[in-house]
């Protein structure tokens, strides 16, 4: 028993060690290039992004950009968007009578839907 608890601590330390020996130069290694690469090079294309776009601005091509939010924004009412639409008698009930074909058709089925969601049911307590 004292040989097997003795394997596994020694497994342990062996995979401890061989986990700091191989994953931390790497682990450095990556942090360097992000320091000495990544983020240079990030900025430098934010700044030549950013040159370019005021020779745009400058020429008149483009619009400049407005710091201060989203005022040229415009705000259109729902009822322009969708408009309301009402429907004839007929029209109701034709939708009245295709829900409750389908909700015979699909009684049941479905995520979503369960019995106690039809309008003509009463909720079941048990």
């Amino acid at each position: 028993m004292d040989s097997a608890s003795f394997g596994e601590i020694c497994g342990g330390a062996t995979a401890e060690c061989a986990a700091i020996c191989c994953c931390a130069p790497f682990g450095i290694a990556n942090f360097l290039v992000l320091a000495m690469y990544k983020i240079p090079a990030g900025l430098c294309r934010r700044a030549i992004r950013q040159r370019q776009r005021r020779k745009l601005v400058k020429k008149g091509l483009i619009q400049p950009w407005d710091h201060r939010g989203c005022e040229g924004l415009q705000i259109h009412p729902v009822e322009e968007i969708f408009p309301v639409v009402n429907g004839s008698e007929e029209t109701e009930k034709a939708v009245n009578e295709l829900e409750k074909e389908m909700w015979q058709r699909f009684y049941g089925t479905g995520f979503w839907r369960s019995p106690s969601q039809r309008e003509g049911d009463s909720p079941r307590i048990k």
